[in-house]
């Protein structure tokens, strides 16, 4: 995509009106404003924006200059914004907080903070080197899944190609020689025939029990069953435990060290959390943590969301008054460790993966073409 137009950067969100223009104009303006922002794209605004505040130069030219230099159009129209409002009286965490689609609580909170003990640039750097971190351990949590995922839609179209073009020919085949067929293979020109037939039933249930599955997750009985179900499920809780320790600590350090008070900062890390478990007790912590309970004791009422290491390490950080830089520490060690989990979790799906190819194969070879050679050795 090109960089944006005078006109896409001219546009000022609640002050710009698409009503009265022409058709292809309202249309590009709907496009434009569901453009996906990406994380690596606002990493690199606050890097920048953080690079020239600490050169000095000020708020509104720095904005002015980002605008211009946005690839993205909606982004574009979004910094266009933030310099539209800062120019009339507000600050750049309030024009922010507008766009709870695009930025974050916790991003908003930081930049708050940043705004009040005038440390800006320097909380910029640091939400931009956050942001960054947690993109990336979200890539290789969905690297992981690739090499199965591929495998496994393979297999699938494979298996459909030889169910709809190679055993209807062997079924007729079969039925011509009039050949008394192994149960196996009995089974697979079933199945075939089955899935052939009522293929449009299969397609329609699919559909069906997708939709069903997906509505019962987005309702909060069925999120809260299905987020616990990965945090117990095999070969993939300890991943899903460690991703969502590392992203409570990597917040809790930023904003902790950004200044802001230890109920907020939890607050706003269990708003950012997105597993259901975690969000709850995270706002139950922030509860007993405004009645005077240490953050320690809490978690070690959670051995099944917390960790003793995390247990320990915190109440080292509270008693010592360094809980940033020990949250900091905590959440390089569980990005690590995350990614031996990772490692461990790939290295023993490819075999599981290669058995259940293989297998799928055996089965195909042995049903289909077993009983062609049987019967080419009793012609012969």
């Amino acid at each position: 995509m090109g960089k944006a137009s005078e006109k896409d950067t001219s546009v000022v969100y609640g002050v710009y009106d698409s009503s009265s223009q022409p058709f292809p104009v309202r249309l590009n303006d709907f496009f434009i404003d569901r453009q996906r922002i990406g994380v690596q794209e606002k990493s690199y605004f606050y890097h920048l924006l953080g690079v020239m505040l600490d050169a000095g130069i000020p708020i509104m030219r720095c904005l002015k200059v980002l605008t211009k230099k946005t690839e993205n159009q909606r982004f574009s129209r979004v910094i266009n914004t933030m310099q539209y409002d800062i120019e009339h009286g507000k600050t750049l965490s309030q024009s922010m907080a507008k766009f709870p689609g695009v930025f974050r609580e916790s991003e908003v909170g930081i930049v708050k903070s940043g705004e009040a003990i005038g440390n800006l640039a320097q909380l910029l750097f640091k939400l931009a080197y956050q942001t960054e971190r947690s993109h990336t351990l979200y890539l290789k949590v969905r690297g992981a899944l690739v090499y199965p995922t591929t495998v496994l839609v393979a297999l699938f179209i494979s298996g459909a190609i030889v169910v709809t073009t190679v055993i209807p020919r062997l079924d007729e085949f079969f039925t011509q020689a009039d050949f008394q067929m192994p149960f196996l293979t009995r089974a697979v020109l079933t199945g075939g025939r089955f899935m052939i037939n009522f293929s449009w039933l299969l397609l329609i249930l699919v559909v069906f029990l997708s939709l069903v599955g997906s509505f019962y997750v987005s309702t909060e009985k069925g999120k809260y069953k299905f987020d616990r179900f990965m945090l117990s499920a095999p070969l993939i809780h300890h991943v899903v435990r460690k991703v969502n320790v590392a992203k409570f600590v990597q917040l809790l350090s930023l904003l902790v060290e950004a200044g802001v008070p230890i109920n907020e900062a939890i607050r706003i890390s269990g708003g950012a959390m997105n597993n259901r478990l975690y969000k709850d007790f995270l706002n139950k912590l922030r509860v007993k943590v405004e009645q005077g309970e240490k953050i320690a004791l809490s978690l070690q009422e959670a051995p099944f969301l917390f960790p003793e290491t995390v247990v320990a390490m915190v109440s080292v950080g509270e008693n010592t008054g360094q809980l940033a830089m020990i949250s900091e520490k905590l959440a390089v060690h569980y990005e690590r460790e995350v990614e031996h989990a990772l490692d461990n979790f790939t290295t023993l799906l490819e075999p599981m993966v290669t058995v259940l190819v293989g297998l799928a194969v055996a089965v195909l070879a042995v049903a289909l073409l077993g009983p062609i050679f049987s019967l080419s050795s009793l012609v012969a």
